[in-house]
């Protein structure tokens, strides 16, 4: 079958998060120079190509995967930072969690091929994801803290023992590829190059391709429901807690500090 390329989906021209398909496989990717920061465009487009693949008989499985040089950093900062000063932080932490949310619940494999850096909220897609394969030296992390924003918990506790978890989470440290894959079984394979990333995961989803569409689709769905991982319920109370957050100074502080690319001056106000 030859490769049909989505250049559109229900009227929105896609900008920033491409789709083609080919035997079965669906390639999602993230571009969005110069670090595929996920702003209002990329949680959008996510949203909106996770509905067409739903709708798709013809996709068996998705590759998630970025063609610059990281994979994800998360939320755009500057497009947070102004949520904060427009007074609509929820708002906009909740698209964001739509956007993680419906990679989770697709329906069916997604496989994540990792990169770069995986921080903040771009943790949450291969954190989410059935199957994630790495290259090594890939740094993954949450530094959500350092920015007085409370937020990544939830995906890190699907890959991460919980003392780890909660080190990462306060700490805001990275951890590589190796260490997750070796230590902990926080990624499924980690390969030596950036040339082996993309060729791993296509590997990986023909062969997953090869149990035919039903099985995957029901598969996934049963699994998801045995998960404890209680998506919604626990995204719903980071956007809370953030919410708690945002009434003080210090909050507003921490992101400022950290787009001043300087040491954050806490109060405890």
């Amino acid at each position: 079958m030859s490769e049909k390329k989505i250049e559109a989906v229900n009227g929105h021209a896609l900008q920033k998060v491409f789709l083609s398909v080919e035997d079965h496989i669906a390639v999602m990717t993230l571009h969005n120079p110069p670090v595929n920061a996920a702003d209002g465009v990329v949680q959008e487009e996510i949203l909106l190509l996770c509905d067409y693949i739903n709708h798709e008989d013809d996709i068996w499985v998705c590759i998630m995967h970025s063609d610059i040089k990281t994979f994800c950093v998360g939320v755009d900062i500057k497009r947070f930072y102004q949520s904060i000063l427009d007074k609509d932080v929820t708002n906009t932490q909740e698209v964001y969690y739509d956007g993680a949310q419906a990679l989770y619940e697709l329906r069916v494999p997604l496989i994540c091929a990792v990169h770069g850096h995986c921080l903040g909220g771009g943790v949450c897609y291969p954190a989410g994801a059935d199957i994630s394969i790495a290259v090594k030296g890939t740094l993954f992390g949450a530094p959500e803290a350092k920015l007085s924003v409370v937020g990544g918990s939830a995906h890190l506790a699907r890959i991460l023992p919980p003392q780890i978890q909660r080190d990462m989470s306060y700490c805001g440290t990275f951890i590589t590829a190796e260490e997750l894959h070796d230590k902990y079984g926080g990624v499924t394979m980690v390969v030596d190059t950036l040339e082996e990333l993309m060729p791993a995961a296509m590997d990986k989803a023909r062969e997953l391709c090869r149990r035919g569409p039903l099985v995957l689709r029901y598969l996934k769905a049963c699994m998801n429901e045995q998960e404890d991982f209680q998506i919604h319920r626990k995204d719903e109370l980071e956007v809370t807690y953030t919410r708690y957050m945002a009434r003080h100074a210090d909050f507003k502080e921490g992101v400022s500090a950290f787009l001043e690319k300087r040491e954050p001056q806490y109060t405890g106000q």
